[in-house]
């Protein structure tokens, strides 16, 4: 006997449509691409939810999650020159076929019973809600913990002197800049490899800053900042000579006092 086929006659009746939309393969690598995982899993746990499966659609949206996660902290461990691409294509690929692995088949039947697609303008907009709110997350966490949000943007290129020395380099300042600047600071004894140090090197030679984080309290400590100037005073012509602003930073990149080198 022929197989019942969806949609088909039965006792002479023709069945109804479904009346829910499912996200398709496609839409569930739109909204991974722009939200990550966690927003390739919430379209994906959408239609688990519309086929009454709850537990796998709470089962996608923290797989998600986990793998967001998992990819931060790769991203954060990876040298910066590796790019972006690496992360990103992965996760728009994965979210794809992911999806036909685990739902492909129920979709295409779902089509074929007369079943109707969601718009993948749907999964797009959800991934952009997602990333909003991830982004909006990572703010109020900045700013509950006290770090300055520009010193966390200014840590983002760095060159490792070793023994846990790293300068970091931004707005105008290059590579080739914090190479110099570390160098000179090797010179100087501050980078002496036995103990962890972060500096900042930004702007160009004219309008340079150098920012040194600083102790609970250095900062007011006249001597120790007379010997600062002395230092910066001394590797000036390394990164590009005078004038040049010398910032002193607390633990969380607060900026506590500034001196000015011309």
């Amino acid at each position: 006997m022929p197989a019942q086929q969806p949609n088909g006659p039965v006792d002479g009746l023709q069945l109804p449509p479904p009346a829910y939309r499912l996200h398709s393969p496609a839409g569930i690598a739109w909204a991974t691409a722009l939200g990550g995982p966690v927003a390739g899993g919430i379209v994906l746990a959408l239609n688990y939810w519309r086929w009454g499966q709850k537990g796998l659609a709470a089962a996608a949206i923290a797989a998600g999650l986990l793998t967001t996660g998992v990819l931060y902290w790769l991203a954060w461990m990876v040298p910066e020159t590796i790019p972006a691409a690496v992360f990103l294509v992965p996760q728009i690929l994965g979210g794809y076929f992911l999806a036909r692995s685990l739902q492909g088949r129920r979709f295409s039947a779902h089509i074929v019973s007369g079943g109707k697609k969601a718009s993948n303008w749907i999964g797009a907009g959800i991934g952009l809600a997602v990333f909003t709110a991830l982004i909006g997350a990572v703010v109020v966490l900045v700013l509950i913990s006290g770090v300055n949000p520009s010193a966390v943007v200014d840590m983002e290129h760095s060159v490792d002197m070793g023994h846990d020395q790293h300068v970091y380099y931004s707005r105008g300042a290059t590579r080739d800049d914090a190479q110099r600047f570390g160098e000179a600071l090797e010179k100087e004894g501050y980078f002496d490899g036995t103990t962890p140090r972060d500096v900042l090197i930004s702007g160009k030679a004219g309008a340079r800053e150098i920012s040194f984080f600083v102790g609970e309290g250095g900062w007011e400590d006249e001597s120790y900042v007379e010997a600062v100037r002395a230092m910066a005073e001394r590797i000036a012509p390394a990164i590009g000579g005078k004038p040049l602003t010398v910032r002193m930073l607390d633990e969380n990149g607060n900026e506590k006092k500034r001196l000015q080198i011309e």
